[in-house]
């Protein structure tokens, strides 16, 4: 079965405003002794209809390198924050950046094409904590999380 969203709608969900879907609150909950995670349902603000979903983990809330988020479109991973502390090459070419990057992916094109899977670096991006890491990752995808700005 084909993916839903066309390519070029992609970009276009992930750059418009989006909610939390009514009746959802974004909590982080405990995930062991020092981890966390959050996962929720999202709406575009003023749009169709879309599945989309907003995820995060960490195994240790107070090492931000361990930080993760995820944007799903349809089920897919279609936009991702990660930290790798030293890039990794893949014949010849650098794959993924040392330090923060976003991860842009399109799930309409085949996996040997070099715009499937593309890590962007995120020299700037520097979250102090969770709860700002959260925020930061929800501004770069337009996402209202209702939250007051004391809460960041």
């Amino acid at each position: 079965m084909p993916y839903p969203y066309a390519s070029h709608l992609i970009p276009e969900i992930v750059r418009a405003p989006k909610c939390l879907r009514e009746g959802e609150t974004l909590e982080p909950k405990a995930k062991g002794p020092r981890g966390s995670s959050f996962g929720v349902n999202l709406d575009l603000i003023d749009g169709r209809y879309t599945d989309l979903r907003y995820l995060g983990n960490t195994h240790d809330v107070a090492d931000p390198s361990g930080y993760s988020a995820s944007l799903l479109l349809g089920g897919e991973r279609v936009r991702g924050v990660d930290y790798h502390a030293v890039g990794q090459r893949l014949r010849y070419r650098e794959r993924i950046p040392a330090g923060w990057h976003q991860d842009i992916r399109d799930p309409n094109l085949a996996t040997t094409d070099a715009n499937q899977h593309r890590r962007e670096a995120l020299p700037d991006f520097a979250p102090s904590d969770f709860k700002d890491f959260i925020g930061k990752t929800a501004q770069m995808w337009n996402i209202d999380l209702g939250w007051e700005a004391s809460m960041l």
